[in-house]
């Protein structure tokens, strides 16, 4: 080390504390992440509140250390690993679920950016055992006559992780976002997530010389995963957000900037309302799932409704496992049909007060559902078969904090054009009120944390989210049996997408009730934590387990 480095050090070690704004000078990886990031002596980690791991005075180390957290300290499952991996650490330093996740979201903007990204909107469910909480987090671009369905989106994401970090963050912004500008204005080295994500979009994303020139290599081609990959234009941008924080983007520095190339591009929303959006905290509907509750997304945010009303009527069912027999297939099917076609009822009637929307949860109305099996009269068109153009993620901490997370650009690479200088997609304006929905299950008297699950948009991603919560809760299948095994769904504009390896008994359950049957290769992707004990609970207790879908490349970290 240079001596000019190592007297930093040491001046750094007399004061205990490391500034979240100085700046990020070396590549990171897993082990590296909280390590000293040097160049001439300039220091950062993680935070205002973190220390440099190699000061030891012989204390036991503080909020934001390395090896605060001992034992369990949670878990995160995502479909991209270095965002995953960005959420573990925070955990590890005793960073709260929220802080683990508006790191892991704004690392997927640099990762998986036909996905996610600053251009992006999204919804999350959290969960707080401590206070007995469950509150969910619309940030969904506002809809008006000017913004039709497939314009430019406002992007509302970054606000919408302010605000999940101001209600329930413990540790500095700044440092939160510092994986992703450092992923980003280093460069990395592609997970196979992201190149495969990449190349599935890339005929759309090489179609626009600028995102071409901001996510090609200098070949023109996908990253190839050995050389760095750099997003120099996005770095920019994060470090503006990171510095600065969220407002950044909407009143501050990026304001003209964002605005003007958005205006550009179409989009129908005034500066005046771009300045002023403010995402939405809501009460999320529940309904009974055993002995505990199961927590999805309230109107006027419709797939939480319809994902609710099945889950519940096949929580009812005593039939056996998913896929064992037509008959079983079929009740699975009859039970989407009949929450998609109720949606089609109550989304008609307009807006509805908390116990309307309560209403629609009970158990009463759930049991008149039972009987529906022929689909909506017409198709839904927030509902694509399969919309490559989200994804979920979960992240949980040992105090039973959890947060669920479905974020999005509304298709894949969103508008498909990038605005210069800024280095990611705008989404396009979303089709109908209609979002996948996360799933939380909880006590209602204890308030501990049972399961948490989120997944992509569309029906592929309803279907995932449905079959595999209900073989891991109901079935008592094993998360990773519980995830791994086939799937089907419906989907309005097509009839029943059954997986190509599912037994001959998913085919036939939709052929029973007169409906097309369609083949495809993988069904969805969904991210999943499991704790059969609850948290918190005493730690020779905790019996928990995550996993991230094997029809991708992401990863899940959990540690008991």
């Amino acid at each position: 080390m240079a001596k000019s480095s190592a007297s930093a050090i040491r001046n750094m070690c007399s004061t205990n504390l490391v500034s979240q704004h100085a700046p990020i000078n070396r590549q990171m990886t897993a082990s590296s992440f909280l390590r000293l990031l040097r160049r001439g002596g300039a220091i950062a980690v993680l935070g205002s509140a973190m220390v440099l791991a190699g000061c030891s005075s012989g204390e036991a180390p503080g909020l934001g250390e390395q090896g605060y957290v001992g034992g369990f300290f949670g878990g995160v499952a995502s479909d991209e690993p270095n965002a995953s991996l960005a959420a573990r650490e925070v955990l590890t330093v005793g960073g709260s679920a929220a802080d683990a996740a508006v790191s892991l979201a704004f690392a997927l903007g640099v990762t998986m950016p036909a996905r996610a990204g600053i251009g992006s909107h999204g919804v999350c469910l959290v969960h707080d055992a401590n206070l007995g909480l469950t509150e969910a987090l619309d940030f969904l671009p506002p809809k008006n006559a000017a913004t039709p369905p497939g314009s430019p989106a406002m992007p509302t994401f970054a606000r919408g992780m302010a605000a999940l970090h101001a209600r329930y963050g413990r540790l500095a912004w700044g440092g939160l976002l510092a994986p992703a500008e450092q992923l980003a204005r280093l460069g990395h080295r592609a997970s196979r997530a992201t190149r495969k994500d990449l190349e599935e979009k890339w005929r759309r994303i090489a179609s626009d010389p600028i995102a071409l020139a901001a996510l090609g290599t200098s070949r023109g081609t996908v990253p190839d995963g050995v050389s760095k990959w750099q997003q120099v234009e996005l770095s920019s941008v994060l470090g503006q957000l990171r510095y600065k924080g969220a407002g950044a983007l909407y009143t501050g520095t990026l304001l003209k900037s964002v605005f003007d190339s958005y205006e550009a591009l179409g989009a129908g929303f005034t500066l005046e309302q771009f300045q002023n959006y403010v995402p939405v905290w809501r009460r999320p509907l529940s309904l009974e799932a055993g002995a505990h509750r199961a927590f999805v997304l309230p109107p006027p945010i419709a797939g939480g409704v319809p994902l609710g009303q099945s889950f519940g009527l096949l929580m009812a069912e005593e039939s056996g496992p998913i896929g064992d027999s037509a008959d079983r297939s079929a009740e699975v099917i009859k039970a989407m049909i009949a929450g998609l076609v109720d949606r089609e009822k109550w989304v008609k009637a307009g807006e509805m007060t908390a116990e309307q929307a309560d209403a629609l949860l009970s158990a009463e109305h759930i049991n008149l559902l039972a009987g529906n099996r022929q689909g909506p009269s017409k198709p839904i068109p927030g509902l694509p078969p399969i919309d490559s153009g989200s994804t979920g993620f979960v992240v949980v901490d040992r105090e039973g904090l959890a947060v669920a997370c479905t974020i999005g650009l509304t298709g894949g690479a969103g508008l498909g054009k990038m605005p210069r200088g800024m280095g990611f997609f705008p989404a396009r304006q979303p089709y109908d009120d209609y979002w996948g929905s996360p799933l939380i299950i909880a006590n209602d008297r204890t308030f501990q944390l049972y399961l948490a699950a989120a997944g992509d948009t569309g029906a592929a991603g309803f279907g995932a989210l449905l079959t595999t919560t209900l073989r891991a809760y109901r079935d008592g299948t094993s998360l990773e049996a519980a995830i791994s095994e086939p799937r089907l769904t419906f989907a309005p504009s097509v009839g029943v997408i059954v997986e190509a390896d599912a037994p001959e008994a998913y085919s036939q359950g939709g052929s029973s009730l007169g409906l097309p049957v369609r083949r495809t290769a993988a069904l969805g992707r969904i991210n999943i934590a499991f704790c059969p004990s609850g948290l918190p609970v005493q730690p020779e207790e905790r019996r928990c387990a995550a996993s991230a879908d094997p029809r991708g490349d992401g990863l899940a970290a959990l540690a008991n």
